[in-house]
C-alpha cells in the first residue's frame, strides 16, 4: 500500500453497535413471542395483540440486520497500482421488494473522473421532510456515478467532504457544490442516485426545506424521549 492511499470504511465501532441494537431488538421479539408460555394458563385468544407486535418487532430487526450488512460491506478507496491510481469501491445500489440491499462494485481510474460533485437532497417520507448529504462522480465520459448518502442526524457517516477532497485531489480537480435540491430518490442504506437532474433550490426555499427537515428531527427525538419515559414508568 502506498502511502496516498487511502480507505473509508463504517469504524469497528459503529458496526458493534448496530449489531448490538439488532441482537437487542431480536431478544425483543423473542420475548413477545414467549409471553403466552410464560403467562401459561391466560386465554391466548386475548394475546393476538402481543404476539402481532412481536411479528413488528422482528421485521424491523431483519430491517436492521440488513443495515448491518450495508455498514459491513460499504467501502470506498483510493488505491495506486500499475495503472496509476484508481477510485476502488463497493457502495449500496437499491434493494428488492423485500428491502434486501444490493451493492455496486466500482473501479475507476482517477483520470477518468471529470468532475467531484456534492449536493444536499430534500426529500420527505411519511409526510415529513428530511435531508441527506449526497456525494457522486462524473466520468470523462459524462457518465454519473453515484458514490454515498448520508441522512442529517444520522450518528453513523462516512466523512463525505474529506472523501470528496480527497478524489478530487487525486483527480486534479476541485469539488463541485450542486447546491440544494428537491428529489424522490430513496437514498435508502445511503444509497447515492445516479441521476441528478433536479433543479438547485433557491436560498429561500433552501433556508425553509432546512427548517422543516429540522422539525422533523425535533419530532423523533420527542418521540422517542417520549418513548424511554413511557418504558421507565412501567
Amino acid at each position: 500500500m502506498h502511502s496516498e492511499d487511502r480507505t473509508w470504511t463504517y469504524g469497528p465501532a459503529s458496526r458493534i453497535a448496530v449489531a448490538f441494537f439488532v441482537v437487542l431488538i431480536f431478544g425483543v421479539a423473542a420475548l413477545f413471542f414467549a409471553l403466552p408460555v410464560i403467562l401459561g394458563g391466560v386465554d391466548r385468544s386475548g394475546l393476538w395483540f402481543v404476539e402481532g407486535t412481536g411479528v413488528v418487532i422482528a421485521g424491523f430487526g431483519v430491517f436492521m440486520a440488513f443495515g448491518l450488512i450495508v455498514f459491513v460491506r460499504t467501502r470506498l478507496s483510493l488505491v495506486t497500482g500499475l495503472g496509476g491510481m484508481s477510485l476502488e469501491a463497493t457502495v449500496p445500489d437499491g434493494h428488492n421488494r423485500l428491502l434486501v440491499p444490493r451493492f455496486r462494485t466500482i473501479r475507476l481510474p482517477v483520470r477518468e473522473i471529470g468532475s467531484v460533485e456534492r449536493r444536499v437532497e430534500v426529500f420527505r417520507t411519511f409526510g415529513l421532510t428530511s435531508m441527506r448529504e449526497s456525494l457522486s462522480i462524473v466520468t470523462a465520459g459524462g457518465e454519473r456515478i453515484g458514490l454515498f448518502s448520508n441522512a442529517n442526524g444520522s450518528l453513523n457517516r462516512l466523512p463525505l467532504g474529506e472523501i470528496a477532497t480527497a478524489i478530487a485531489a487525486a483527480a486534479g480537480i476541485a469539488v463541485t457544490d450542486d447546491g440544494t435540491v428537491l428529489t424522490k430518490a430513496r437514498g435508502l442504506y445511503g444509497e447515492a442516485s445516479s441521476t441528478w437532474n433536479e433543479r438547485p433550490l433557491d436560498a429561500a426555499s433552501a433556508t425553509k426545506a432546512r427548517r422543516a427537515a429540522m422539525r422533523t428531527l425535533q419530532i423523533l427525538v420527542a418521540l422517542m424521549t417520549l418513548g424511554f419515559i413511557l418504558r421507565a414508568c412501567t
